[in-house]
């Protein structure tokens, strides 16, 4: 009986120290994440510059690049980009505000869809520079108005 004993003691203490010994699956490094909203108005102004507004909030772990608070509109079957801003990404909510004119656009004052993304460009290893995005924003309804003179 007592060699059953020191065999399951031994087994044991061998069992514990695989245990410790054994490597910890490592947690998943944290992400850089971002949430942006569009406000539901967009100006127009006389020129054919739209104005764009809205909040971003975006937290980076890792500052290899620079991160764009990036805005479109669709109105008529045709999709402009609309400005792009530079963003702060230090976890508070911050106020984009993004302007374009438009090539040839035929934006006018009314109903309209609008999509944004938060994109961080970050270079690879070898040098070359790639999108990640943070936050894509799906279309949402928005409406033009004209701007107010002043």
């Amino acid at each position: 009986m007592r060699i059953r004993i020191v065999h399951h003691s031994i087994a044991a203490g061998i069992l514990a120290g695989l245990a410790a010994a054994a490597p910890v699956a490592a947690a998943p490094a944290p992400r850089s994440t971002g949430a942006m909203t569009i406000d539901p108005t967009a100006t127009l102004a006389p020129d054919g510059t739209l104005t764009m507004t809205g909040t971003y909030r975006c937290k980076v772990v890792e500052h290899t690049g620079t991160v764009y608070v990036a805005s479109n509109v669709l109105q008529h079957a045709h999709t402009e980009g609309i400005g792009g801003s530079k963003a702060v990404c230090d976890g508070a909510r911050h106020r984009w505000r993004n302007s374009a004119r438009p090539d040839g656009a035929s934006l006018r004052p009314g109903p309209a869809r609008a999509d944004g993304t938060l994109l961080q460009i970050s270079r690879d290893r070898g040098g070359i520079p790639l999108p990640r995005f943070l936050t894509v924003l799906p279309e949402r309804e928005i409406k033009i108005v004209r701007a107010v003179r002043g």
